[in-house]
Order: structure tokens, then sequence, then C-alpha cells
């Protein structure tokens, strides 16, 4: 077992559930632990390692944050494959981010001036290096940063996300200081008309995960299922891409996070409750009790990871290579 040679450390300035998690997310960079192994339970872990479980618990949602882990109700952890997702290059990065802190922690620097130290070394990397400006368009918050994260693996792109319903107001932004501008297939006709002839307006084709589809396809048909978002557009977004998976997507009712009106009686009314992939970002802190709670009475959460279809990611690659190279040939 990976673990036999873990110890903890409490004297050290690294609190223990992120010791924890290092040690786990090390063990997938370095190979030892696969795509699709499964984690110990977290009552296994905790008496194997010799700390309480609501510490190992709250290092697995630390790695699932970070799209290293994914946490299955009633089935266990797992951790994630990142040929489909981008987890794997963002662990790598949030890992040497954490070390970097630790060090510095340990160096007797407080939080200001670690931040001071930063922004000086990002102002010279940007000087240093060209970059493309990326502006992105859609309809709902959510998929506007899963698009934003997404982007975030291509070297060099600087993305913005903007709201469709204001590109009134954001049009002259977009012309003037984007070099590429993005918006979803749904969206493209009514983005186009804004942008000027002389910029690259691109079109992306949006997918839920494998995962997430094979996850859905297994809900029973007499599960009452709900959706738990922070925009109708997302919910509808949903529903469409769910549509014919089951009797249960024909009556899903849908609940805003932040929107207490009804909140319990949807909570208490479903077995099973849908959320946009990086929902942490719009939930509230009463939301996440209510949704603590459900999950300890026994209710379902599955996560809906959407994507940038292959030949979409494919094509913004090239459109910032292509704005790249322009930038350095002046």
């Amino acid at each position: 077992m990976m673990f036999t040679d873990f110890k903890l450390d409490p004297q050290y300035s690294e609190p223990i559930y992120r010791q924890i998690a290092e040690h786990i997310a090390r063990a997938v960079i370095e190979g030892k632990l696969p795509a699709g192994s499964k984690l110990p339970t977290v009552r296994e872990l905790s008496a194997e390692i010799g700390t309480a479980c609501g510490t190992v618990k709250h290092a697995y949602e630390l790695l699932e944050e970070r799209g290293i882990v994914e946490m299955i109700q009633g089935k266990g952890s797992f951790v994630v494959d990142d040929r489909e997702e981008e987890g794997s290059r963002k662990a790598k990065a949030m890992n040497a981010i954490d070390q970097m802190f630790g060090q510095l922690e340990d160096l007797g620097f407080t939080p200001r001036e670690i931040e001071i130290y930063l922004n000086l070394k990002l102002r010279g990397l940007e000087e240093k290096y060209d970059v493309v400006k990326v502006a992105v368009v859609d309809c709902n918050p959510e998929t506007l940063q899963i698009i934003e994260r997404q982007l975030s693996q291509i070297g060099y792109a600087e993305t913005a996300a903007f709201d469709l319903n204001r590109l009134d107001e954001a049009a002259g932004k977009l012309n003037e200081d984007y070099d590429l501008i993005l918006t979803t297939s749904t969206h493209f006709a009514q983005v186009e008309p804004y942008i000027n002839r002389n910029k690259t307006l691109g079109m992306l084709s949006m997918t839920p995960s494998v995962r997430t589809v094979v996850r859905l396809a297994k809900i029973p048909d007499e599960t009452r299922v709900g959706i738990f978002c922070a925009s109708d557009a997302f919910a509808a977004v949903v529903r469409s891409n769910c549509s014919e998976m089951g009797d249960w997507s024909e009556n899903m009712r849908t609940q805003l996070m932040g929107i207490r009106t009804g909140e319990k009686q949807f909570f208490s009314t479903h077995q099973l409750i849908i959320v946009p992939e990086g929902f942490e970002s719009f939930i509230d802190a009463a939301g996440q009790e209510m949704l603590r709670e459900f999950v300890d009475a026994g209710g379902q959460v599955v996560q809906y990871h959407y994507r940038i279809d292959r030949g979409s990611f494919l094509y913004v690659e090239e459109q910032i290579k292509r704005c790249m190279n322009k930038k350095r040939s002046r």
C-alpha cells in the first residue's frame, strides 16, 4: 500500500489534510496511482495513517477540487483519467505552487509579502512573453467559467469572460482589446454582427464529458432528479443534453444557487442533484450547508462536466498560434 511509508508531521507548517493531499497528488504525478485507481475509504485511510476521518475527507475534497480525484457517492474515490480531464496538468501546477508557498512560509514571509514578490515576478514574465488576448462570450456564468478553465491549458492565452446579455456594452472593448473572440455554436449568429470583419470570431462546440454521460445514463427511471446551478440558461443546457436519457429527465426542477425561496423543499423532494462543474464558485455558505445535509441524508450529487469538443479545441489552439505568430512578426 502506498501509504505505508507516509508519515504525518504535526510540527510541519503545512496542515495535515494538505500533507495527505500532496502525498496522493505526488503519487498520481509519478504514476504510482494510475488513472482509475480507487483510493482507500476515508475510514480505512484514517485508521492506516492515524488521523481523524474528517481530516482525510478534507484532503479528498481538496483533491477533487483540483481535478485529481473524483468522489462518487456510494462507490468511492477514484483517480481521474487525465486523458479526458485537464486535471493532471492543473494538479502539477497546484502542487508546484503549494510547495513554493510552503518554502516561502518556512523562510518567514507573510502572505502580503509573498503577494508583492509574486506580482513583481508576474510582471516580469508578462514582459518576457507575448500574450494572445482571448474573449469568451456566452449566456451563462457556468459555461463561461468552464471554457476559461479549459483554455487555461493553452500557453500564452489570456482569457476574459463576457456576458452575451450585455454584448451591446462590451462590443467596443471586444473589438479594440482582444485578438480572438470565441462563442458557442448556439450563440454564434447572435455575436457575429457585433464583431468587426478584421477580427477573428471562433465557434466552440460544447459537449458533456463521456464520464458524465455514462454516469447520467445509469440513473434509474424512478429517481427524482433536480438541477442546482447559478443560472436558468445552464439548467436549460443540462435539460437539453439529458433529454431522452430516461423518465427521470422529463420532470427535472431547477433551484438557483443563492435563492432561498423553495430551497429546503427542493432538497427534500429530490434524490439526486446535478450541479455544474466548479459549482463551488457560485454557491454560498448556506447553499453549501444544504448540499452537505442532502448528501448526509443519502442524497447523490453529480457534477456535470461540460467540455469543448476536441475539434473545437484544436481549432482554438491553431488560432492562438496564428495570433502569436502575427504579433511576433511585427
